[in-house]
């Protein structure tokens, strides 16, 4: 059956391919849709690239409320600036140059003892951190620790009794910068301290010392050495020369003794003997009254020792 002729809808419908003409179909509406649509977007873009929101008409519209922007604060920490060590200065001057750089600063007591530090201590221990300083001190005089808080390690005297004196000097200046004091070990000799710089003393022998060895020696102490050209005496005060002992006594010889023959007890010759005799000739002893024109003069007792005749405020007596 031919379609024509038996369409329902009527004589005069044609079928779609009958309908559609022949050569390339035309795609001109399209090419217009498709730029009616490029030309939206460009003005979108556009206007949300400038910030703000493309309207019905083209135009941009800003938003409805800005956010406000965030403010941020920066705080920066000024380093302080180096500084050298300050090990072995003076308290008060490390503490200067520590705050001219900035630190905060802050001491105690090198040692066990806890006392407040002072300007004028030594430095022996610093411990720097990013913005303070802390110092760890002693007393001026005094040693170092060998660690923070133990105790002062203060040195002890030498012994140099025995020593010539230059080598003694050599041994104390190590521990102490007080001085040395020269004595003559006799009492009856003198050394010369002037003298002693020129060397005249330096091999003389050292026979007694003061501070006395293993003595603990705090700060600077003076020390004084007794010598001696020679052999030492047994002790200080001790006369080289017998006859120069004001205490001396000589011995008395048979011939000078009194006599126990004619003459009354007590009495006898000896003036001998005695140098000065009471007005009856007899020899004076200790603790007897002496005249005035014998004070300050010396004479021997009757038992040979010397004796002195003394102004005891009252009365004058003589005495040993």
């Amino acid at each position: 059956m031919n379609p024509q002729n038996s369409a329902p809808w009527g004589a005069g419908w044609q079928s779609p391919q009958q309908s559609r003409p022949s050569g390339p179909p035309d795609t001109s509406g399209r090419r217009k849709w498709l730029k009616r649509i490029g030309i939206g977007a460009l003005i979108f873009v556009l206007g949300a690239g400038c910030g703000g929101a493309v309207t019905a008409g083209g135009d941009t519209a800003s938003s409805a409320k800005a956010k406000p922007s965030p403010t941020v604060t920066v705080t920066a920490t000024v380093a302080p600036a180096a500084m050298t060590s300050q090990v072995k200065s003076p308290l008060g001057t490390a503490e200067q140059v520590a705050r001219k750089h900035g630190y905060t600063v802050s001491a105690h007591d090198a040692s066990n003892q806890d006392a407040a530090p002072g300007d004028d201590w030594t430095v022996c221990f610093e411990k720097v951190t990013y913005q303070s300083v802390d110092y760890a001190a002693v007393p001026g005089d005094a040693p170092c620790p060998t660690a923070d808080g133990r105790p002062i390690p203060w040195p002890t005297m030498p012994g140099v009794v025995g020593r010539s004196y230059d080598k003694a000097l050599t041994a104390i200046g190590k521990v102490t910068d007080g001085g040395v004091t020269l004595k003559a070990a006799y009492a009856d000799e003198d050394v010369d301290e002037a003298s002693a710089d020129e060397g005249e003393y330096d091999t003389w022998k050292v026979c007694f010392q003061a501070p006395s060895p293993a003595t603990r020696v705090k700060g600077d102490p003076k020390v004084t050495l007794w010598l001696v050209d020679g052999s030492c005496p047994a002790k200080k005060g001790t006369y080289k020369d017998r006859t120069n002992d004001p205490d001396y006594a000589p011995p008395v010889r048979d011939a000078e003794k009194p006599s126990s023959g004619s003459g009354s007890a007590g009495s006898g010759d000896t003036t001998s003997t005695c140098e000065i005799v009471s007005n009856s000739g007899n020899c004076y002893n200790a603790g007897q009254f002496c005249r005035a024109a014998d004070v300050g003069r010396s004479t021997h007792a009757a038992n040979g020792r010397r004796i002195f005749c003394r102004d005891e405020g009252s009365v004058n007596r003589w005495n040993y």
